[in-house]
């Protein structure tokens, strides 16, 4: 699984990173952005296991001075879950709802499938405007700013030519990777690498229900912004189970899979935790 658990804090779509760059960018705030977008890529792989899968991954974030980022997931059939120290994402195909858990403050929000893709056609008009300006801001500044500007935010997702095409190659390259042997898909756009996967066929049931996750990640990415949309469709060609990934120059590595039981419970909030509204699903502040 790609399971770019970026940690959880405000808002979460990576172009709602990119609209608000000009009210000024914490560290923190950079490493909260993304997990909406790199998340539904990681389902598009279409992981799942009948009795349970668990694992363990470390993201690894260069705008954040390479602080590294540990994280969990949880599976069962049409349930996943995802979570760092602070904070979970729970998707529910089973009941078509995402919720977002702040075990800090113990307060939780929810939303449907639907009302996420209508959020997300919305934003993806404006992130496109905003793109637009901010690509100007960035020709008018100084060489040594615009490159650090371009680094952080991961020149392959900063929009471009609608006309492009990204698709996912099988190469010839190998490596193991946390004790699996694993194969390199290449992510390129019109020709040119621009993120990879490195998948093993290792990791037991991991296609039971695929067809089930191929299907949701069709609805969640399709009104995605940016190129996230495109790159999801170049995910579900790739084959086997994602160990390492490297997209907007982050870096997951997932360093523990283990097939178990898992409750139900592990998906469902927590008993008292406070329901508000989904400002971090909706890129709210």
């Amino acid at each position: 699984m790609i399971s770019l658990f970026i940690k959880i804090n405000r808002r979460h779509d990576f172009s709602i990173f990119i609209i608000h760059l000009k009210k000024g960018i914490t560290m923190k705030n950079i490493i909260s952005r993304g997990f909406i977008l790199i998340g539904l890529i990681a389902l598009s792989s279409g992981l799942l296991a009948s009795q349970g899968l668990y694992w363990e991954q470390t993201t690894v974030v260069p705008a954040a001075n390479g602080k590294e980022i540990h994280s969990s997931s949880y599976y069962l059939a049409h349930m996943f879950k995802q979570q760092s120290e602070k904070a979970a994402m729970i998707f529910r195909l089973d009941k078509e709802k995402i919720f977002h858990i702040d075990n800090e403050k113990k307060e939780y929000s929810e939303m449907t499938f639907a009302e996420f893709e209508a959020n997300m056609k919305k934003m993806n008009g404006e992130a496109e405007d905003k793109m637009s300006k901010m690509k100007k801001q960035l020709e008018s500044m100084p060489e040594e700013q615009r490159k650090m500007m371009e680094k952080m935010l991961g020149s392959q997702i900063m929009g471009g030519d609608s006309q492009t095409k990204i698709d996912a190659v099988k190469t010839s390259e190998k490596k193991t990777i946390s004790g699996y042997a694993c194969v390199k898909y290449s992510l390129e756009e019109d020709g040119k690498e621009i993120g990879n996967v490195w998948t093993t066929t290792s990791v037991p049931d991991f296609s039971n229900m695929q067809k089930d996750m191929k299907e949701y990640s069709r609805r969640m990415t399709a009104q995605m912004p940016m190129k996230g949309s495109q790159i999801a469709t170049a995910m579900m060609k790739i084959e086997g189970f994602p160990i390492q990934t490297t997209i907007a120059n982050i870096t997951t590595t997932v360093i523990k899979i283990e097939k178990k039981s898992i409750a139900a419970s592990e998906f469902e909030v927590p008993s008292g935790y406070k329901k508000v509204d989904p400002k971090i699903l909706m890129g709210s502040k």
